[in-house]
């Protein structure tokens, strides 16, 4: 008599899709009830070349929605960046068909004020984000029918879009104003974040460092437990210069880009406005040294050459804080300790690893000794803002233990470049985090969708490491993990 095969144990799993720059991981955690699963965003942007999307997101999406069964028992929305959120609303079709059992967003996100939510008074976290928004969108407005095509204006353009979710190309212009549309490849930051927290039927939970998270029962059952490390409370003092962008640092740049009447770009308000002709001496002209005369340049001129730098600090402010807001979730299952940082940078990763104090030489030793042990024992870290410099900081991988599995959701060629060291993955920070861990990027490994094939880069590895603990396995349109 033929006996059945006895049915294979499920496994913790962690899937990273292949799309480009951006993340989406799933994270699968096996149940009583049987696999239960966490999407953790889903997102990409093009960035500044252009290469960032690769086009396979919505394919991604149907592949995750036919493992799923459309049942979510968690979804987590690290930050508001389009490389983050875009698939909720480019995939709507796909979506609004998905079973959802909670939703966890930072507090950044939060909608009214906790105390006032009945008579639906917006939080102050909202009216921050919203003021980011429209900021976003005025100076990219003016950026794109300013027609400049050169690698710092894209490379402002690409933080903008990133923020906003819409493609500058995609802004009509009419009788100087400017409409926003979705970007070509559809859906924008606005219309993920409605879905997200009105439109799958619950209201999403809001947390910050310190919260104690609500975990859906069927995975608190299956004893899986969550601490979240990041964002700052909104009571850290760095965050709280942030809630008036008129004297935060950004505002100032942006004079009053929001109103999207004006095409130009106006850094200091009008009280600085006066005639060039006003101010025809030496201290706005340089000294011709063969004619031994000052040249009639006028100080619009200067003014205007200073203005892409100005343009490019305002940007890229806008994007720290963005990416600042982040969750950062470290996930407990079996003794094994899963770490998920999203975007989150400097400030984020400082304010968990030594305790709330602002460090000027944040060094190792003074890492507080909670933090030193959660990094000391890591199992899997999804490494921070696609491997960019500007996320993991030095003393954190000094201080993560060695032998574990780290995945990089990113594009090569998208962001920054090797000639100022800003390259996004920025190699030297992958090759740090090599030596403590058996790493996997996601544009590593080639794949083919309805007999269209994405390469990978050039000089990729031809097979996927084999850590000390746990596998990595190939799939169709992804890499999965087993810790």
């Amino acid at each position: 008599m033929a006996t059945k095969k006895k049915a294979k144990k499920a496994e913790l799993r962690i899937r990273m899709y292949r799309v480009g720059f951006g993340d989406f991981f799933l994270m699968t955690v096996p149940t009583d009830h049987g696999p239960q699963h966490i999407l953790i965003d889903c997102g990409v942007t093009p960035g500044k070349t252009k290469k960032g999307d690769i086009g396979t997101i919505k394919a991604a999406v149907a592949h995750m929605a036919e493992e799923t069964g459309k049942k979510l028992a968690l979804i987590i929305v690290t930050h508001r960046h389009q490389d983050h959120i875009i698939g909720f609303s480019r995939a709507a079709e796909i979506f609004n068909d998905f079973e959802v059992g909670a939703v966890w967003m930072s507090f950044w996100e939060t909608e009214y004020d906790p105390n006032e939510k009945k008579e639906k008074k917006k939080s102050l976290a909202s009216e921050f984000q919203d003021e980011l928004t429209a900021l976003a969108l005025g100076m990219q407005s003016r950026l794109a029918m300013a027609g400049k095509d050169d690698p710092e204006t894209n490379e402002i353009l690409a933080m903008l879009e990133n923020a906003t979710g819409v493609d500058h190309t995609e802004f009509a212009v009419k009788g100087g104003a400017s409409a926003k549309k979705p970007g070509k490849g559809g859906g924008t930051n606005a219309a993920s974040l409605t879905f997200l927290k009105t439109g799958l039927g619950l209201e999403p939970q809001y947390y910050m460092k310190g919260d104690k998270p609500k975990m859906p029962k069927v995975l608190k059952d299956a004893g899986l437990t969550a601490q979240i490390l990041g964002p700052p409370p909104p009571d850290a003092l760095d965050f709280m210069k942030l809630m008036d962008l008129k004297k935060g640092g950004v505002g100032q740049y942006l004079g009053e880009a929001e109103d999207g009447n004006d095409d130009t770009f106006d850094p200091f308000g009008t009280s600085w406005h006066a005639e060039a002709s006003e101010y025809q001496d030496s201290a706005f002209r340089e000294f011709d040294r063969e004619s031994k005369k000052y040249p009639a340049v006028a100080l619009e001129t200067t003014i205007q050459a200073a203005q892409p730098s100005l343009l490019f600090t305002a940007a890229k402010t806008l994007d720290d804080f963005l990416n600042n807001q982040s969750l950062v979730v470290l996930f407990t299952f079996d003794d094994k300790k899963l770490l998920f940082a999203g975007d989150a940078q400097g400030g984020n990763w400082e304010y968990w690893m030594y305790g709330g104090t602002p460090e000027k030489a944040p060094s190792v030793d003074k890492i507080i000794k909670d933090s030193a042990s959660i990094l000391g024992h890591l199992d899997f870290y999804k490494v921070g803002h696609h491997g960019s410099t500007n996320a993991t900081p030095v003393s954190a991988v000094e201080t993560m233990g060695g032998n574990f599995a780290s995945m990089c959701s990113t594009q090569e060629d998208s962001f920054g470049s090797v000639a100022n060291e800003s390259e996004v993955p920025r190699i030297p920070l992958l090759d740090a985090l090599a030596k403590k861990s058996k790493i996997v990027r996601s544009d590593q490994f080639a794949i083919t969708l309805a007999g269209s094939e994405v390469p990978a880069v050039k000089g990729s590895p031809k097979r996927l490491p084999k850590p000390k603990r746990g596998r990595f396995e190939r799939g169709s349109i992804y890499i999965d993990y087993f810790p």
